[in-house]
């Protein structure tokens, strides 16, 4: 979890770096350094399958367990943060270079759905591609990429990228929404 975390952390040092640097170079690097580190904040939603280990019943009684009960809480925690540093990186790239709610919409939308491949490889069994491949082997990376996208694994990058818009919009782009409606009526 501690590593999950800091690739989320990664993400959001590179989305305020993006949007801190005067250099057009360095803004285009860490704003391609942004995009593959940020399928990591949303990763660690995927540790939840480690929930399925407390809810056996054989495994009730060890739910009282201190070591249990601290091992819960760290998974929480980090789901939760990994998860809103994903969000407040997007919120820095969308509020620094875009100013109209609904290409933000897009844009979310977009990168909801690269992000969800991004998961996709990065806990599939077979392939368990990590950030750092696409940075030391670009090219054998993006093939591989490129081939786990298929009509067998669009339930998943559905559902994904569902779960990231819905997160997203309840988080950051529905108080912003309701931001502009309440400056309207005024």
């Amino acid at each position: 979890m501690a590593w999950n975390v800091f690739l989320a952390l990664l993400a959001y040092d590179f989305a305020y770096l993006c949007v801190q640097a005067k250099n057009k170079i360095l803004k285009v690097c860490y704003g391609f350094l942004w995009l593959i580190f940020y399928p990591n904040t949303f990763y660690v939603l995927t540790d939840a399958k480690h929930f399925v280990d407390w809810l056996n019943p054989a495994k009730v009684e060890a739910l009282s367990d201190n070591r249990t009960i601290v091992d819960f809480n760290v998974l929480i925690f980090g789901i939760i943060f990994g998860v809103v540093l994903g969000i407040w990186s997007i919120q820095l790239m969308l509020e620094a270079y875009l100013k109209h709610w609904s290409l933000k919409v897009l844009v979310v939308s977009l990168i909801s759905f690269l992000s969800s491949i991004g998961i996709y490889v990065g806990r599939s069994e077979a392939l368990r591609l990590n950030s750092w491949d696409l940075v030391l082997h670009p090219l054998k990376t993006l093939f591989l990429i490129l081939k786990s996208i298929n009509g067998q694994n669009l339930g998943f990058f559905a559902s994904f990228t569902l779960c990231q818009i819905a997160l997203i919009t309840l988080i950051y782009l529905a108080p912003q929404l309701s931001v502009k409606r309440a400056e309207k009526k005024a």
